[in-house]
């Protein structure tokens, strides 16, 4: 626990101690190594996240069925939309 020094009604954590500079090249190698596999998490699910986005795009280009009481159904098809200037039969 901090040490801690009073002022009036507040008290306010004290400084650290002195540290040496290879404890504080050791502190911030652990930081830099967290960056770094923060960094790889976001990497790997930004990723995995347009994998996926392309497999959904991919899964949803299905063909229509209908179900008319057979055991698969049967296929819409797709009407073409009507050419303008072209009578309707």
């Amino acid at each position: 626990m901090a040490r801690r020094s009073s002022i009036g009604a507040f008290s306010l954590p004290s400084a650290r101690g002195c540290l040496s500079p290879s404890a504080l090249a050791d502190e911030i190698e652990g930081y830099a190594r967290a960056s770094w596999f923060l960094a790889g998490a976001v990497f790997a699910s930004l990723m995995a996240m347009m994998w996926l986005t392309y497999a959904c795009l991919k899964r949803a280009d299905v063909i229509p069925y209908v179900a008319d009481g057979g055991v698969f159904g049967c296929e819409v098809r797709i009407v073409a939309p009507p050419v303008p200037g072209r009578p309707h039969s």
